[in-house]
């Protein structure tokens, strides 16, 4: 099988494509560095490796020193390399896309569709859920990649299938979720069907994006929620899930600031109450704990809904669970929480180091 090395601009995306490949029990694993990339690649013992880059908000300076820095890690690699970028094609998906392309005499299949969730290609253009007008791929993708990309029509997984070349290391790919899922369908065709997930109790939920889409979520919930207005998050007693969401209160604070500050309080509370289980919505969000925590490895262990993924750190065991702020119908997160193990006496999680 050839190995897969995915590049992802940021974390949920990183989880996202590579939650396809563990659901087919390939060994998958995501870290959110350069050097952990380059062992995880060239060591052998995984079959898919992604990285995120965490480039995506960032400047574009800062997304090409990334890049460039990507590209020297894979080296001589000679799997298949996927290139995850935003479905409706936000981020320095250009530059990026070039940067990764140089040095290697591969063409570019692009296809952002992911029909599950009603986004599709059409005459060259992603339409369809939560796309007010086309937006042409060819236009994002720029004029830097010397040969012009194949853009295939995808309004179905199968229109997806069908596009993938015989040889699968014979291109470059650059999608999200619905083509990553393609190429793992091809990798493991007969893959049985997964197990039911685990999720042990208790469980912090870490709500950090203010989507609408997660807002109705979080609404659906029989849960007590403690606030964290600007971010600070105040001292609470676990319960077997516990919600902590960040509210805005001063009108004109830097959201960046909200956000470290929402960051460092849930590390410091998974510090000090040891949950089994984290789950963390929103891409910026889920980076800013893993960093305050000191996590840089999940090993993906599959989904426990679709488009959720569900990986364990690869350091200390504890099951994290992310979710990107617009994705999913209304009722998800309590179908996540039926899902739920109970708790059978005080806490044993993972023990977590002391913050910083």
């Amino acid at each position: 099988m050839h190995p897969i090395a995915i590049i992802a601009d940021d974390l949920t995306g990183a989880l996202d494509s590579a939650a396809g490949f563990a659901q087919r029990g390939l060994k998958t694993r995501v870290v959110t560095e350069i050097d952990d990339f380059t062992d995880a690649l060239h060591g052998g013992a995984l079959q898919v490796v992604a990285v995120s880059t965490g480039t995506r908000d960032g400047s574009l300076d800062a997304a090409l020193a990334m890049l460039r820095a990507i590209t020297a890690a894979l080296g001589s690699f000679d799997g298949v390399i996927f290139k995850k970028i935003d479905s409706r094609l936000k981020g320095h998906i250009a530059a990026e896309v070039a940067q990764l392309a140089q040095g290697r005499a591969l063409p570019v299949l692009a296809c952002p569709a992911i029909p599950r969730l009603g986004r599709f290609v059409q005459g060259g253009a992603v339409t369809g859920a939560g796309v007010d007008s086309p937006i042409s791929v060819a236009e994002r993708l720029g004029s830097g990649l010397g040969t012009a990309p194949t853009i295939p029509e995808a309004r179905t997984n199968a229109d997806i299938d069908a596009a993938l070349p015989d040889r699968l290391d014979s291109h470059i790919y650059v999608g999200a979720a619905g083509l990553a899922e393609a190429l793992a369908r091809r990798l493991a065709p007969d893959a049985p069907a997964p197990a039911r997930p685990a999720l042990p109790a208790p469980l912090i939920m870490a709500i950090g994006s203010r989507d609408p889409v997660t807002l109705a979520q979080v609404a659906q919930l029989s849960l007590r929620v403690i606030a964290a207005p600007d971010g600070i998050v105040p001292e609470f007693t676990m319960a077997p899930v516990t919600l902590v969401q960040m509210t805005a209160q001063t009108l004109d604070l830097d959201p960046r600031v909200a956000a470290a500050g929402f960051s460092s309080g849930i590390a410091r509370a998974i510090a000090a109450n040891a949950p089994r289980s984290l789950f963390m919505c929103g891409g910026e969000t889920a980076q800013a704990i893993l960093t305050r925590l000191g996590i840089k490895r999940l090993d993906l262990l599959g989904e426990v809904l679709p488009g959720v993924p569900l990986s364990r750190c690869a350091d200390t065991g504890l099951t994290v669970i992310t979710k990107s702020g617009g994705f999913g119908a209304a009722p998800l997160l309590a179908d996540m929480l039926a899902m739920m193990d109970q708790p059978r006496g005080p806490s044993t999680g993972p023990h977590i180091g002391p913050i910083a």
